[in-house]
């Protein structure tokens, strides 16, 4: 890893922005061995209730079991690999196959094959569950790994639970969602988040009200943490959106700046005095990705308030980040020096993501 003594510096080339093979190793060798967000625990609140999401290009299912665990398999039928479920709903007490009606428990375990005797008569069941994923939960959030072996997610998340401060976003119901697209690499609204020295600029008017110049940001293994308070208490009041209040639980400093926050590589965290708010940035093409945003707040807040409030920084990240995808489009592109402070994270995030991708 680069000493901190050394300048930070822009480590990937403009292919890694733009080329299918690029996007293709991150697939294989960084997401489908990652923990994504894919639910909230009051999607699943019940026996039976399921999301579906693809991590890396790989088909999954989270399924809350009889016995309330939660569980993650493959969602692929072991037959002939049809996709079991879509969306999200309930799927009572079993998951089963629309092609040929093999039927799975919500352990995975491989329960009824119509025609067993005639056609599989040397069939083990026991030899055919589903494949199991790896499922995590932290602070209301559900996540997700396609490798069953994965690190756990607390183990992985590591002292990023204690940098985000007083927020326990698990106390809070979520109360607006949003599916936002972008046309742009998924790495840029990464490092547009981690970015401190955009700050004064693209956000000159939307985040008028904080301090920039007191940023605090500190890089916890490959995940990263940050504070920011506003430029005067007095502003607190001021600046809370209509129909929605202080959150209970929080203390002086929360209630006085905003935190943002990344689980690495893509999942963006954002906190203020009424909300917390994740934002995984989802690839979907080498120049294309989405972001799949969910607030949460008190009850009875106005959810649809704050959801205006967020995008008015966010959609400024967003026409940012699809520029420079945009100007990425020649090949005489180049990337120039990088503030020796203010984006120093984008050299940590670059370092973490190369040696993902050279297993």
């Amino acid at each position: 890893m680069r000493s901190t003594a050394s300048p930070p510096a822009f480590l990937l080339p403009r292919e890694a922005y733009c080329g299918d093979e690029w996007f293709e190793r991150e697939q294989r060798l960084l997401f489908a061995h990652s923990w994504q967000v894919v639910a909230s625990v009051d999607d699943l609140a019940s026996g039976g209730d399921y999301v579906t999401a693809t991590v890396g290009g790989v088909p999954l299912i989270v399924v809350r079991g009889d016995d309330g665990g939660l569980r993650g398999y493959h969602n692929m039928c072991r037959h002939r690999g049809m996709a079991l479920l879509e969306g999200c709903g309930n799927a009572g007490g079993a998951i089963t196959c629309f092609y040929h009606e093999w039927r799975y428990d919500l352990d995975g375990e491989l329960r009824v094959v119509p025609q067993r005797k005639a056609q599989f008569p040397d069939l083990d069941l026991t030899a055919h569950s589903l494949l199991e994923a790896s499922v995590g939960v932290w602070e209301g959030m559900v996540f997700a790994n396609p490798d069953p072996l994965a690190v756990p997610l607390m183990e992985e998340l590591g002292e990023l639970p204690a940098g985000i401060g007083s927020h326990r976003p698990g106390l809070l119901p979520v109360v607006a969602r949003a599916d936002l697209s972008a046309r742009c690499n998924w790495k840029l609204l990464v490092e547009n988040h981690i970015d401190v020295y955009h700050l004064w600029y693209l956000h000159k008017r939307s985040l008028a009200d904080l301090d920039h110049t007191k940023f605090e940001h500190t890089q916890l293994g490959r995940h990263w943490a940050s504070y920011e308070p506003l430029r005067s208490p007095d502003l607190a009041t001021a600046r809370l959106v209509r129909g929605t209040r202080v959150i209970g639980h929080i203390d002086e400093r929360d209630r006085f700046g905003v935190g943002a926050h990344l689980i690495f590589p893509n999942v963006l965290l954002a906190a203020n005095a009424e909300f917390f708010m994740s934002y995984a940035v989802v690839p979907v093409g080498p120049a294309e990705c989405r972001m799949e945003l969910r607030i949460r707040a008190e009850a009875g807040a106005d959810g649809d308030a704050l959801l205006d409030a967020a995008r008015s920084f966010i959609d400024e990240d967003i026409h940012a980040c699809e520029r420079i995808q945009a100007a990425m489009a020649s090949p005489w592109f180049e990337v120039g020096p990088l503030a020796r402070e203010h984006e120093a994270p984008i050299t940590a995030f670059h370092e973490h993501l190369l040696a993902e991708l050279v297993r």
